[in-house]
C-alpha cells in the first residue's frame, strides 16, 4: 500500500468528514463487500493453514520456555468441532505476561518460522494483545495478567470508538485514544487437548471458561453470534494510556 495512499487515508480519518462518510448508505455497503471478501479469505486460510500455524506457535513458545493455550474461538472449535470452527476467520491463543522482553523474544522466535507481525496494542507501557500473519492466517496472541481472585485472569481487547486517531509514519500507523474492553476468565490451570490429530494446551477448567466467553449455550453452533453485542460488557473509562501499532507489511 503506498504511503501516498496512508497518508491520505490518515488524514480523513482524523477529520469529522470520515464519521459522515462512513454513514453513506453506498459506501458502507462497498465496504461491507470488500470486508466480507477479506473475511471469506482469512476463513480459508484458517482451515489451509491454521493447524500449521498453531504447530509452529508451539515451537516458538516452547524455545522461549513459555506457557500458552488455545483461546477464544480456538479453543471453543477445539471442544466443540473438534476442529476449527467453520466461520472462523483467525486463530487465538492466550498467554501470561511475564514482561516486554519475553514478547519480544516470542516475536523473535514466531518471526524465525516465517510469521510477520501486523499488530500489536500496549496499554499503561505494556504489551497486551498482539497479531501475527502466517501464509494468510490471522493468529492473535492475548497477554493475560492475575485477577484479584487468585483463580481468575484478565486481558485486555482494544476498541476502535469514534475518537480514536491515526497518524501515519514510515513503517507503521498509530492508533490512539482507544477504547478498552478488560476481558475477566476464570482460570485453574492447563491440560492437554487434541484438535486434527495434534495436542494443544487448554483451560482444565474449558467448560466453566468458555461459558464465561460464550454463555451456557456453547455448545450449540451460532454464526450470528458478536462479541460485541454481549451483556455486561466491562468497558474501561477512557485514559490517555492506550496505543495501537499498526505495521505496514
Amino acid at each position: 500500500m503506498s504511503t501516498t495512499f496512508e497518508k491520505v487515508k490518515s488524514f480523513f480519518r482524523n477529520q469529522n468528514i470520515y464519521k459522515v462518510l462512513r454513514t453513506n448508505p453506498i459506501l458502507v455497503k462497498v465496504n461491507q463487500h470488500y470486508r466480507n471478501k477479506i473475511e471469506t479469505a482469512k476463513r480459508e486460510s484458517v482451515h489451509k493453514y491454521g493447524l500449521e500455524s498453531l504447530q509452529l506457535t508451539k515451537e516458538s513458545f516452547q524455545e522461549i520456555k513459555r506457557d500458552f493455550w488455545l483461546d477464544w474461538g480456538t479453543l471453543l472449535g477445539a471442544i466443540r468441532e473438534r476442529g476449527f470452527i467453520g466461520h472462523d476467520a483467525d486463530i487465538d491463543v492466550g498467554t501470561f505476561f511475564t514482561g516486554n522482553e519475553d514478547a519480544k523474544k516470542l516475536e523473535k522466535s514466531m518471526k524465525k518460522r516465517g510469521f510477520i507481525k501486523s499488530r500489536e496494542f500496549w496499554m499503561d507501557g505494556k504489551i497486551v494483545e498482539e497479531t501475527y500473519i502466517y501464509n494468510g492466517v490471522n493468529l492473535d496472541v492475548f497477554y493475560y495478567y492475575p485477577g484479584e481472585d487468585k483463580e481468575k485472569i484478565i486481558c485486555y481487547s482494544s476498541e476502535e470508538g469514534e475518537d480514536r486517531v491515526y497518524e501515519n509514519r514510515d513503517d507503521s500507523t498509530i492508533v490512539t485514544r482507544l477504547k478498552v474492553e478488560r476481558v475477566t476468565a476464570p482460570f485453574t490451570g492447563l491440560t492437554l487437548m487434541e484438535l486434527l490429530g495434534e495436542q494443544f494446551p487448554v483451560p482444565e477448567n474449558y467448560h466453566q471458561y468458555l461459558q464465561n466467553y460464550y454463555g451456557s449455550t456453547y455448545l450449540v453452533k451460532n454464526e450470528k453470534w458478536e462479541w460485541n453485542n454481549r451483556k455486561d460488557r466491562d468497558i474501561l473509562p477512557y485514559r490517555d494510556n492506550t496505543r495501537a501499532v499498526l505495521f505496514k507489511i
